[in-house]
C-alpha cells in the first residue's frame, strides 16, 4: 500500500499535463486581452482625431462631400464627430425616466422651491373651470 506522500506524487504526475495546459491557456488569454485593450485604446484615439478633423472642417466641406470624396460612409463620419469628447459636460438624465414624462411627482420633491407643480391633465382643468 502506498504512503500518503506517494499518492500525492502520483496525483501530481497525472495532473501535471492538465495543469500545464490550463496555465498556458490562461496566460495566452491574458496576453491577448491586454493586446486587445491596447488596440481598442489606439482605435479610440484615432476615431477621436478623425472626429476633431471632420468637425473642424465642416465649415469648408460637408460630411456628405467628405464621404463622396473619401468613399467613407457618411454615417461613420457623423459617428466620429458625435463621438468626440466635448469640453462641456452632458446633463445626466434621472435613472428610469422616459421621454416626455416627469421623473418625479410633486410629492417626491419634498416641497423644494424651484420645482414647478405639474400641470393638471386637460380634462381635470375643464372640470375645474366648470365648477
Amino acid at each position: 500500500m502506498p504512503t500518503d506522500e506517494e499518492v500525492e506524487h502520483r496525483i501530481e504526475d497525472v495532473d501535471a499535463p492538465r495543469t500545464a495546459r490550463r496555465k498556458a491557456a490562461a496566460q495566452r488569454v491574458n496576453q491577448l486581452a491586454q493586446r486587445r485593450a491596447a488596440i481598442v485604446a489606439q482605435l479610440e484615439d484615432v476615431e477621436g482625431q478623425l472626429g476633431e478633423i471632420v468637425a473642424d472642417a465642416e465649415d469648408v466641406i460637408s460630411i456628405e462631400e467628405l464621404a463622396r470624396f473619401t468613399d467613407l460612409k457618411a454615417s461613420d463620419l457623423t459617428q466620429w464627430v458625435s463621438g468626440r469628447k466635448t469640453t462641456r459636460t452632458k446633463r445626466k438624465k434621472p435613472a428610469g425616466s422616459k421621454l416626455g414624462t416627469r421623473s418625479r411627482s410633486s410629492s417626491q420633491t419634498n416641497g423644494r422651491s424651484g420645482d414647478p407643480a405639474p400641470a393638471p391633465p386637460a380634462r381635470d382643468l375643464q372640470v375645474a373651470q366648470l365648477t
